[in-house]
């Protein structure tokens, strides 16, 4: 078996509203094309959950936020 590197994710506990760090291995993904749609499970030492976690933004599944609107500016 081989193991790739780990890569840090930051993510919001949902129940406790905790930011946890994580080490995603980027070997379990790097072979997928439709890697941005994958979620892998994380377990959480926050709540002692499991949440399912989107590998390429770090976002929860089903987490329907948007980043904050560009500020725009009229001339």
């Amino acid at each position: 078996m081989k193991f790739g590197m780990l890569r840090q994710i930051l993510f919001k506990c949902p129940r406790t509203g905790t930011n946890v760090q994580h080490g995603l291995d980027d070997a379990r993904t790097h072979h997928r094309s439709d890697v941005k749609d994958t979620h892998v499970s994380v377990w959480c030492p926050a709540c002692a959950s499991l949440h399912f976690v989107n590998v390429a933004t770090g976002k929860l599944l089903g987490d329907r936020s948007e980043p904050p609107p560009a500020d725009q500016r009229s001339t």
